[in-house]
């Protein structure tokens, strides 16, 4: 015994198939697995970066009659590593920022950032620390609106976050 379909009817299946499948979300086109990232996070090749949180600190230091601030921009930070092998590199060629045209310092971390495919060994979430020039007048554009652009760059892939400050809470926004 034989099947035969007609022309129409392998056409109505066939789109039957593929509605079934793009509704089970299985075509996913060319987006690496449909993923949808949000404003703090990013993937930089075999690195998927999120932006918990950020917020500014300072201190006020009074010597000899002089009253000198410091300020910093603290933002935690979770990198996921998602390749395989070995990867090390110095967290301040990973990360960098700036006020406008003004550089501001990596304070903190300081060393290597090293990850690997082994589990627990891939993720590592780590406190970023920017300090403002000692000048103080970039600290006070950051005050009054204008974004600390925090670049993170691994090997040839970069991104800049846009960190915001706004009635002591600090937004973040990718480029």
């Amino acid at each position: 015994m034989r099947n035969v379909f007609s022309r129409r009817d392998f056409l109505k299946a066939s789109a039957a198939a593929v509605l079934a499948a793009s509704a089970a979300g299985v075509l996913t086109g060319c987006d690496g697995g449909g993923e949808q990232l949000a404003e703090n996070e990013a993937i930089l090749g075999d690195f998927k970066i999120q932006i918990s949180s950020a917020q500014t600190r300072g201190t006020y230091v009074t010597s000899g009659g002089e009253s000198k601030s410091e300020h910093w921009v603290d933002a935690t930070v979770k990198i996921v590593y998602t390749g395989k092998g070995f990867n090390s590199v110095q967290y301040s060629r990973v990360f960098s920022a700036a006020v406008g045209e003004t550089p501001w310092k990596l304070d903190k971390p300081t060393g290597n950032l090293s990850s690997t495919d082994v589990p627990l060994m891939n993720t590592k979430t780590v406190q970023v620390s920017f300090k403002a020039p000692s000048d103080d007048a970039s600290y006070t554009t950051f005050e009054k609106g204008e974004p600390l652009k925090m670049r993170v760059s691994f090997f040839d892939q970069s991104i800049v976050f846009y960190l915001r400050n706004g009635n002591k809470t600090v937004s973040i926004k990718k480029s």
